[in-house]
């Protein structure tokens, strides 16, 4: 059995991930724009993510600290990958997400085209 300050360390890292995601979902329910759902989406649940691979994490090491098995290595060990792929994947994710939203101008004027329009305006003159 664990500690009792463990448990509740985990717990409260728990109920953290669980309120997280719920704030991602209601994000992309309520929000009306695509921008502000997917980083409310995005930014919710990778708190949610991390705030549950800090409890297994935690449970984990209290567990080898008190059994010295060899498997909650490699939970930890999983654990901190599963982190990074989480890290990696969120910022490719939300950069594809900002490329995709800009918004488009069709009545952009680059310089040579203003250049064009000012020589003809002064011929006009």
């Amino acid at each position: 059995m664990s500690d009792a300050s463990v448990d509740a360390v985990i717990f409260i890292l728990l109920v953290i991930s669980v309120g997280f995601g719920g704030i991602g979902v209601i994000g992309l329910l309520l929000f009306p724009d695509i921008r502000s759902r997917m980083y409310t989406a995005f930014r919710a649940t990778v708190i949610s993510i991390s705030a549950m691979i800090l409890s297994v994490i935690i449970y984990a090491l209290f567990t080898f600290i008190s059994s010295r098995g060899d498997q909650y290595i490699t939970l930890i060990l999983h654990s901190l990958f599963l982190l990074c792929i989480v890290a990696v994947a969120n910022g490719v994710v939300y950069k594809m997400i900002l490329d995709r939203t800009k918004p488009v101008s069709t009545c952009q004027v680059t310089a040579e085209q203003n250049k064009d329009n000012n020589k003809s305006e002064i011929m006009l003159k």
